[in-house]
């Protein structure tokens, strides 16, 4: 499957996972609901279990003070709006 964005292509890799035979047989009804591959589902599994965790700024940019107050931190976090 192509994307948009070069960088961001699937990549195929083979995976050897264990898991419970309660959970293969889930994954395997989910399979055949959905008309997918076992496959599909753990690769739809995956992705969805991480796309939070992009990075919405960079890291380098940000600076960490040795210390500050407790009002310093929370003006900090409602600036950010993260509360």
């Amino acid at each position: 499957m192509k994307s948009a964005k070069p960088e961001n292509e699937y990549i195929p890799i083979d995976l050897r996972i264990s898991v419970r035979r309660d959970t293969l047989r889930l994954i395997s009804e989910m399979a055949q609901d959905m008309g997918i591959s076992i496959n599909e589902v753990f690769s739809f599994l995956a992705e969805d279990s991480v796309i939070d965790l992009e990075l919405l700024e960079d890291l380098n940019e940000i600076e960490i003070p040795n210390k500050c107050s407790l009002d310093d931190l929370k003006n900090a976090l409602l600036k950010k709006k993260l509360c």
